[in-house]
């Protein structure tokens, strides 16, 4: 049966002291629905590093667990060795594709496009997919990668393969305001820091229960949004230290959401910090209450507070 724990929580402006995220408000409704499939983490192995241009790339990675296997995640740092420096072209982190095929070759799965940006700087990929057919976790996966064709060359780094299986999901949906508080100059791209600012900003610092794959989806009423995913740290005068993620809720997004709609999936772990920051998106326009919609394996542990959804949420 599928676990879920609705709340509605104002979050203070500040953020930085446990005392500040205790004072959140929280109603917890529990409710059950249809099962929905979340992917948890159950194996992990490092690879090597390698490139790869106009010619695919095949790594043969080998696990030793039960199973059964419903998903990958891939970790590494993406950058360009070979680039279009003069106009930008390519190869962007988000031409980075890749084909996994089960030890038994029972079940592929194609991971049209990883998480990244229109960009060839540096991108820190964390990601996940599910589609396997619940296949074997013992043997050998082989990973066929592709990217945008010659010259232009990408290259991966600090690369680990994960595997994942399916659970039910645990969902929660919190609100907040952008409307008054701290201000901060909001990403730009992944290397860039946007001149629309000063932005009002609200973050959230949270830890995982559960490592596996992770969506976050924030939505205003009107207008245009912006969220960004930090990992192990969070300074708003630096905006681009220890950035994960970002979405441009603009409308202009390559996963197609409207236009006040931002969203972010990612593949975290137990025990490393993150911190979840919804932002204004332009001084020039009016900053708006949001609802966030959180779906993945586990519960998220908030400062403060014992858990902001999970079965038996208690608060300090």
């Amino acid at each position: 049966m599928r676990r879920m724990a609705v709340l509605v929580l104002r979050i203070p402006v500040r953020h930085r002291r446990p005392a500040a995220a205790a004072a959140l408000l929280a109603t917890v409704l529990a409710a059950a629905g249809a099962a929905d499939a979340a992917e948890k983490l159950i194996a992990s192995v490092p690879g090597t590093d390698f490139t790869v241009g106009g010619t695919a790339v095949v790594q043969a990675v080998p696990f030793a667990v039960a199973g059964p296997v419903s998903g990958v995640g891939f970790t590494a740092r993406w950058s360009a060795a070979v680039a279009d420096e003069e106009n930008g072209l390519a190869p962007w982190s988000l031409d980075l594709a890749a084909t996994i095929t089960a030890p038994d070759g029972s079940s592929t799965l194609t991971w049209p496009r990883f998480g990244g940006d229109r960009t060839y700087a540096d991108y820190p990929l964390q990601d996940f997919i599910g589609g396997f057919a619940d296949v074997g976790g013992s043997g050998t996966f082989q990973w066929r990668f592709t990217s945008v064709g010659p010259p232009w060359v990408a290259a991966l780094s600090d690369v680990e393969y994960h595997l994942t299986t399916r659970v039910d999901d645990v969902t929660a949906t919190y609100t907040g305001s952008v409307a008054a508080g701290p201000t901060w100059s909001r990403p730009y791209y992944i290397a860039g820091v946007s001149g629309l600012g000063p932005m009002v900003y609200q973050a959230m610092p949270f830890q995982v229960a559960v490592s596996g794959g992770y969506a976050f989806t924030s939505v205003v009423a009107s207008g245009n949004h912006f969220l960004a995913l930090y990992q192990g740290g969070f300074d708003p005068a630096q905006p681009l230290v220890n950035l994960l993620d970002y979405e441009a809720g603009n409308g202009s997004s390559p996963n197609g959401p409207p236009a006040g709609t931002a969203r972010i999936s990612a593949l975290l772990f137990e025990g490393r910090s993150y911190y979840l920051v919804a932002s204004q998106w332009s001084a020039g326009t009016p900053g708006q209450s949001y609802t966030t919609t959180v779906v993945g394996p586990g519960a998220l542990v908030v400062e403060g507070l014992d858990r902001l959804f999970a079965d038996g949420f208690e608060t300090p």
